[in-house]
């Protein structure tokens, strides 16, 4: 299945992505930051525990009423029971959902602020070092009327997600012709996504409650339609060690439920469509709805079939949905071509390559939850909607979740970044965001982007002050 362009994910204004965010928030797991060995490049060079801390200041800035994302916690606060899934293979988790507009939230604290000078409708288009240093020298800001400025600083970061970053490295060649921090050919490499699926069917033994907690549903005692909670399955560090796959999130939806993602786009675009004969502009993002409708064809005409028949909708049949994560592949790549754009910089060309371990692992992940399921006497699972010629079902789609390009590394052969997020290769440039992830794992990278940078602003507070 061919990829989006990348620009269809990605907004430039106050707040960036986070305007477009669904609010998924979940941290990554321990095991997401050891060196697996059935994983080549797998690894972080810290655990799990030195961000600890700085999750619980990510939830707070996000909003998150607790911190906490472990299934027995939310389950009990509603009637929604969990699975008894055996502890020695599966983990019950959950993950909050909040869409907080970070342009919105904290507008206020950074126009009050004394120390922060924000540049609306200004891109950066180059960054300078000096002939004979590793030291960024200024930083070159272009706005669309054309106007020019430099801005110069002691120390410079760069947080403009897992392609931008990598792209204006890859741009700034003036005194180094492979770019900024690319000594190593490493810039652009371990592209990852996520590739979220239904590949698998429960066909229910009777009806049961207990799956109603690994659907979306409202957070208690919060208010109606500012948060919602969403349980999940995970295999335990032990089960992915034995079975040697990647790890792998498993939630559950009643087949034939509303609105699916190809009917929420039927509505858009019909929406849209008596907006525009009444003189009105036409939704945007057409091409994005229409492929949601075309990949759910399907399943939007058994839903009207059912309807016009008038048979039941309770659900005896539910949808596995995975979402696993991507391996990371140094030919998974982004290069620039010759052309550019309106500000001069060349464009990117992205060569996102899937690994034959994650058609594997979310196949060998669904067979083992089937067991799961089956052992607990829920049903029957099949993974019987891997129908592509790719191995992947026909209703997948992208988490939109563009990770590596610049990943952080011990060795500067080995990545773009060190511990401390600074360019291996310069002295005074550090980059934010999953750009910097050497694995992603299946949590949403957002809530753990805002923990890394929480971290790298101590830091930083740590080296001005010398």
């Amino acid at each position: 299945m061919p990829y989006l362009p990348p620009s269809t994910a990605r907004l430039r204004y106050f707040g960036g992505s986070t305007n477009r965010w669904a609010g998924l928030c979940r941290p990554l797991d321990p095991i997401d930051f050891e060196r697996r060995d059935w994983i080549p490049g797998s690894g972080w060079p810290f655990s799990e525990a030195e961000l600890r801390p700085y999750y619980a200041r990510a939830a707070d800035l996000i909003g998150l009423p607790t911190d906490r994302f472990d299934g027995d916690y939310w389950s009990g606060l509603t009637d929604r029971p969990l699975l008894p899934l055996c502890p020695q293979r599966f983990i019950n988790g959950a993950t909050q959902i909040k869409p907080t507009r970070f342009g919105t939230a904290h507008r206020d604290a950074l126009s009050s602020s004394r120390n922060v000078t924000c540049f609306l409708n200004s891109s950066v288009v180059d960054l300078r070092v000096g002939d004979t240093d590793n030291v960024v020298r200024e930083v070159v800001v272009a706005t669309p009327a054309g106007r020019r400025f430099r801005v110069r600083a002691r120390v410079v970061v760069l947080a403009c997600g897992g392609l931008e970053n990598a792209r204006l490295l890859l741009n700034a060649d003036d005194v180094r012709p492979a770019g900024l921090g690319n000594g190593h050919g490493n810039v652009g490499r371990y592209f990852m996504e996520h590739r979220v699926s239904w590949p698998g069917i429960v066909r229910l033994s009777g009806p049961d409650p207990r799956l109603w907690f690994y659907t979306r549903h409202a957070a208690p005692g919060v208010a109606m339609g500012t948060m919602m909670v969403e349980g999940c399955v995970r295999p335990t560090a032990d089960l992915m060690r034995r079975e040697r796959i990647l790890n792998t999130h498993f939630a559950l939806e009643p087949f034939s439920k509303g609105p699916t993602r190809g009917s929420r786009s039927l509505g858009v675009l019909r929406d849209g469509l008596g907006q525009w004969l009444r003189g009105g502009d036409m939704v945007a993002d057409v091409d994005y709805h229409l492929g949601n409708i075309l990949r759910d064809l399907d399943w939007l005409t058994e839903n009207k079939l059912r309807k016009f028949l008038g048979i039941d909708k309770s659900s005896t049949t539910w949808l596995i949905k995975a979402e696993v994560e991507q391996a990371p592949n140094p030919a998974s790549r982004v290069t620039l071509v010759h052309d550019v754009d309106a500000l001069g910089l060349r464009r990117i060309n992205l060569h996102w390559q899937m690994s034959a371990i994650d058609e594997h692992s979310v196949r060998r992940g669904i067979e083992l939850f089937g067991e799961e399921l089956e052992r607990l006497n829920v049903g029957t699972a099949t993974v019987s909607m891997l129908t592509g010629n790719d191995g992947w079902s026909r209703f997948d789609h992208w988490g939109h979740h563009h990770c590596g390009t610049t990943r952080i590394s011990e060795r500067p052969q080995d990545g773009v970044v060190d511990p401390d997020c600074r360019v291996h290769e310069l002295d005074n440039l550090y980059i934010a965001g999953n750009s910097v992830f050497p694995t992603e794992g299946t949590a949403t990278p957002t809530f753990t982007m805002i923990a890394l940078t929480l971290r790298l602003a101590d830091h930083l507070t740590g080296v001005l002050a010398r």
